[in-house]
């Protein structure tokens, strides 16, 4: 993609009212524009014009006051500008008569996190999943067609302004597309569903690494798993859920999986789209909240994932049992004596780049795998070989020797998973054994 110059408009609200839960105030402006910014360079884009407004009402008609409108005209040699990112949502109305008051493409935040999504996806799902998004999102304007849906993938490949030849989709046919790309998704669906059922008979606890974009979960996804994982300094660099085992001593096992990050004033198109991905995480059995200490706005960060969370369909019972807190880029900031954040039952402190706080990590992991798995005794007839080999394969054998009483016995001492021993007494009814 070639680079574009953006002009970026940031308003900040005096008037909480209208805020409508998206971060303007003062107390965090400087974290939310520096997103904002980086947001806009992830379309590979070049920042040219930047201009903070403030705001007392918002105009139905233009979102900015006349006055302001005019001062950009006239200060900003707007010749030079292929893009206008307005950072917060624009309605349909204030979207088309922005573009002919400046005659240049207006994209908001909320188109602007659609096309980034356009341009990280990678996977089908991923696609289809942007895809309906996208046409959500056009439903309520009918105003253009983004040519990245065409071509499966994001990108601005005509930003020259509204004087270009531009599709115009019909509600009909986009309510076609929608139903049709729900339909895939549906597919989709049942088949994560099934392999949830898998793992869950499998027995291995699921751990989900869920935070903000660009947290460093999947630095941490690569350190423990020794996969490949791209990792970028970047937001959304990870869209599609990645998904590994983890083996520890005693063979534990744990699955993990990567998912895709939050972001303050995540569209709502986003969130139903990525709906069967999302609830990949209801199935974990703990949620590594992963946190960004290098940025001073951490505490904000985290708040905003939870409410998320929340918003998707958890409840207070599963986040104050399931959320394990995970403080990472301690190396570039230790301090959170001040952070107040929800469930701190469980944390620990990382550096996934300096490897620091790792081991920590694993044994904390390990210590939850712990309560999951029982000590038991079996007695084993020497003439059923076939119950001591399903032991090795299902348990952690670590103590085998033959009854001194009854030599025909072998005494086999196992840590095994409740599961486990539930198919164990189901296989082999007949064969006693004890708690140690």
């Amino acid at each position: 993609m070639n680079n574009y110059n953006i002009f970026l408009l940031l308003p900040i609200f005096k008037n909480l009212k209208f805020l409508q839960n998206e971060i303007f105030n003062q107390e965090n402006f400087i974290s939310r524009s520096a997103e904002t910014r980086s947001l806009g360079e992830a379309l590979n884009s070049k920042i040219f014009y930047e201009k903070i407004v403030n705001i007392s009402i918002p105009k139905s008609s233009l979102f900015f006051s006349s006055t302001v409108i005019n001062e950009i005209i006239s200060n900003f040699n707007l010749d030079l500008i292929d893009l206008i990112i307005v950072d917060c949502s624009l309605s349909p109305v204030q979207h088309r008569n922005l573009e002919k008051a400046f005659n240049k493409k207006i994209i908001d935040r909320t188109q602007l996190i659609i096309e980034i999504f356009g341009l990280r996806a990678k996977t089908k799902e991923g696609k289809l999943q942007v895809e309906l998004a996208n046409l959500s999102f056009q439903k309520t304007r009918l105003v253009r067609s983004w040519t990245h849906l065409e071509r499966q993938r994001g990108g601005l490949s005509k930003v020259g302004g509204p004087g270009e030849s531009q599709l115009e989709l019909d509600k009909r046919i986009i309510d076609t597309k929608i139903k049709q790309i729900k339909n895939q998704l549906i597919t989709v669906k049942k088949t994560r569903e099934l392999q949830r059922r898998r793992r869950k008979i499998n027995s291995k606890l699921i751990f989900s690494l869920v935070g903000y974009t660009n947290s460093g979960k999947s630095s941490i996804f690569n350190n423990l798993t020794k996969a490949e994982v791209l990792v970028k300094d970047m937001v959304f660099a990870t869209l599609d859920t990645k998904m590994s085992l983890v083996n520890f001593p005693e063979k534990k096992q744990i699955i993990l999986t990567d998912t895709v990050g939050f972001i303050s004033a995540l569209p709502t198109e986003l969130i139903t789209a990525f709906n069967a991905s999302l609830e990949e995480l209801f199935s974990a059995d703990f949620l590594l909240l992963v946190h960004d200490l290098s940025n001073e706005n951490v505490e904000n960060q985290a708040n905003l994932v939870i409410e998320t969370l929340f918003q998707i369909g958890f409840s207070e019972l599963d986040l104050e049992t399931k959320i394990i807190h995970v403080f990472n880029k301690q190396d570039l900031n230790s301090n959170t004596t001040d952070i107040k954040i929800k469930y701190m039952d469980k944390f620990i402190y990382t550096s996934a780049v300096e490897k620091n706080g790792l081991v920590g990590l694993k044994q904390l992991i390990v210590n939850l795998l712990e309560k999951n798995f029982l000590n038991v005794n079996f007695s084993i007839p020497l003439s059923n070989l076939s119950i001591n080999s399903w032991l090795y394969k299902n348990s952690y054998v670590y103590d085998n020797k033959i009854c001194q009483i009854d030599f025909d016995i072998n005494k086999i001492k196992v840590k095994i998973s409740s599961v486990n021993l539930n198919k164990f007494k189901s296989k082999f009814p007949d064969i006693n054994f004890n708690f140690i």
